[in-house]
C-alpha cells in the first residue's frame, strides 16, 4: 500500500502504468538500506506520470487506443501514499547508534533496519540485518529516535526537491 495500484491502471483490466526502479550503489559509507529508500523516495516523490488517454475502438475488432500527452506540466504525480524511509539502528553494548559508518557497523552487536512512513510517523516494518541479537529493552526509545529521525528526513528532502 505503499503505492495507489488503482492510480497505475489506465484501462482497467487492459493497461496499466508498470513500475521498476533501478539502483546502483556506487559506494558505501554504511547504512546503505537508509540511502536507497531516501533516494526511491526521492525518484518517486518528483515522478511524473504523461497524461494517458483511452479513445475507444470504432469498429468490432479494433483494439483501444491510447493517446499520450508527452507535455510536463500535463503530467499526473506518481501515486505515492507513503514514504516509507529507513534507518537503521547499531546496537553497541546497551547503547543504540543512528547513521552507523561501515566500521561502526562492524563492531555492532546487532543492527535493525527501522521503516518509518515519514508522511504519519508510523513505524511499518522492522528488518534484522546481519548477527547478534538486538536486546529488545532498548526497542521502545529507539523506535521513537526512529521516528523522528524519519520525519526530519522526509522535511530535508522535500526542502532539497522544493530548491530543485
Amino acid at each position: 500500500d505503499v503505492v495507489d495500484r488503482h492510480a497505475l491502471c489506465v484501462v482497467p483490466g487492459l493497461f496499466a502504468w508498470e513500475v521498476h526502479a533501478d539502483i546502483m550503489v556506487l559506494s558505501s559509507g554504511g547504512n546503505v538500506l537508509d540511502s536507497v529508500s531516501l533516494a526511491l523516495c526521492a525518484a518517486l516523490s518528483t515522478t511524473l506520470l504523461p497524461k494517458v488517454d483511452a479513445v475507444e475502438a470504432v469498429e468490432e475488432g479494433e483494439m483501444v487506443e491510447l493517446r499520450v500527452d508527452e507535455r510536463p506540466e500535463c503530467g499526473v504525480a506518481f501515486p505515492l501514499r507513503r514514504m516509507p524511509l529507513c534507518v537503521t539502528v547499531a546496537q553497541l553494548q546497551n547503547r543504540c547508534l543512528l547513521d552507523a559508518t561501515i566500521e561502526e557497523e562492524l563492531c555492532a552487536d546487532a543492527l535493525l533496519c527501522v521503516v518509518v512512513d515519514a508522511k504519519c510517523s508510523e513505524v511499518v516494518g522492522l528488518h534484522k540485518v546481519g548477527r547478534g541479537l538486538f536486546d529488545a529493552a532498548l526497542l521502545p526509545p529507539m523506535l521513537e529516535h526512529c521516528r523522528a529521525t524519519a520525519v526530519e528526513l522526509a522535511r530535508q528532502l522535500q526542502r532539497e526537491l522544493k530548491q530543485g
